[in-house]
């Protein structure tokens, strides 16, 4: 597959959309961006997910920790083919409101692998640290 800036343009607006989604709490557009059988390592040892069911599960749990109080900023996506996937990398810098201020909390990296489907483009590994 080639990545052309038409298709890098189609993948930028599902993965901001898809992060929007989760930053705002809105689990339904959140969900509806995975794939069934999604892989995802988030920060800690115990965030590994094999699917979806999990994967939802643990975001509604914790969407009151992100929801209105995170931020991603001074973001740098990379986007390149591989096979018939598309791989995100991603680095930012997460900020998270504190008494109603924006701190800086650290430098976030973000990889995720896309996919075509016949419903559109969905996530099917994730990983962030």
């Amino acid at each position: 597959m080639k990545l052309t800036k038409k298709l890098e343009a189609e993948i930028l607006k599902v993965y901001h959309t898809y992060w929007d989604a989760y930053l705002k709490g809105d689990m339904k557009t959140f969900g509806s961006m995975l794939d069934d059988n999604i892989t995802v390592f988030g920060t800690a040892v115990s965030e590994v997910f094999v699917n979806k069911k999990e994967t939802v599960r643990f975001y509604k749990d914790t969407a009151d920790q992100m929801t209105g109080k995170a931020d991603f900023r001074n973001r740098k996506i990379r986007l390149q083919a591989v096979n018939d996937n598309i791989l995100t990398n991603e680095q930012c810098d997460l900020y998270i409101l504190i008494d109603k201020k924006w701190a800086f909390y650290g430098h976030a990296r973000i990889t995720a692998i896309f996919q075509q489907t016949k419903s559109g483009w969905k996530v099917v590994h994730q990983h962030g640290s």
